[in-house]
């Protein structure tokens, strides 16, 4: 009998670990598998966020031999939220954003790879410290690059909040965060990360209407079952299930 795939979850930039245990579970319902999250917290976070990622990619290469001794799979289905996403992408890879650090060659361990709200394209000249190691990434493994090795891509990003200099503090906050991250901050997105951030070529996208960034931004990835199942059930099912299609997240 074959053993099903667990799920193991990568928390978003400045997150701790803990920060997930809820989503965790909500995810684990939905899915039916184990859920385990990535042992990474709010100090890992801000190191990484001035010198690089590797140290964080090495902590998913550890959880991920965790689920696989625990539960005797073969291989793991990444969940990335935020910059998870770009860790989980990291992973996959033969190099390393370190120089002389031993790479982990993920793509042999992992069969999916989920980005929940994750910056996937290379900024340019309005990089901000921080935001490298999205760059190195989207620069050095484009697209669904380990498509052809057998890892099954998903872009899931929110359409919730339009940038706006003079909007209200919502737009306000948006309007900041998009241009810190990609130096353009009138346009839409999940109040952190904007649309034309969120694109990979050759990975399926799922735009879910109403949805933020975090739980600070209302409804967001993880905020209940009906939105986690909504995402989900894309690769399960293949397609969003009818709430989706009829009815906007709000």
């Amino acid at each position: 009998m074959q053993v099903q795939e667990p799920i193991v979850l990568i928390g978003g930039f400045g997150s701790h670990w803990t920060d997930y245990e809820l989503p965790a579970r909500g995810l684990a319902t939905v899915s039916g598998r184990r859920v385990f999250i990535t042992g990474i917290n709010r100090v890992s976070w801000m190191i990484g966020g001035v010198t690089n990622y590797s140290p964080l990619v090495d902590r998913t290469h550890n959880a991920i031999n965790h689920a696989l001794q625990a539960t005797g799979a073969e291989k793991v289905i990444i969940v990335g939220h935020s910059a998870g996403g770009v860790i989980g992408r990291a992973y996959l890879g033969d190099q390393t954003i370190k120089p002389h650090q031993r790479s982990h060659r993920g793509w042999e361990r992992v069969s999916r790879l989920y980005m929940l709200g994750s910056p996937l394209c290379e900024v340019g000249d309005v990089l901000q410290q921080g935001m490298s190691a999205t760059s190195w990434v989207a620069r050095t493994y484009p697209g669904a690059y380990f498509a052809d090795k057998g890892v099954k891509y998903l872009n899931i990003r929110g359409k919730q909040t339009e940038g706006k200099r003079d909007g209200t503090l919502r737009e306000r906050q948006a309007f900041l965060n998009y241009q810190f991250i990609s130096g353009n901050g009138a346009q839409w997105g999940d109040g952190v990360v904007p649309l034309s951030l969120s694109e990979l070529d050759g990975a399926p996208t799922l735009t879910l209407e109403g949805v933020g960034h975090s739980p600070g931004w209302g409804r967001w990835f993880f905020a209940d079952e009906d939105v986690i199942r909504n995402w989900w059930s894309y690769f399960e099912l293949g397609d969003a299930p009818a709430l989706m299609r009829e009815q906007a997240l709000v």
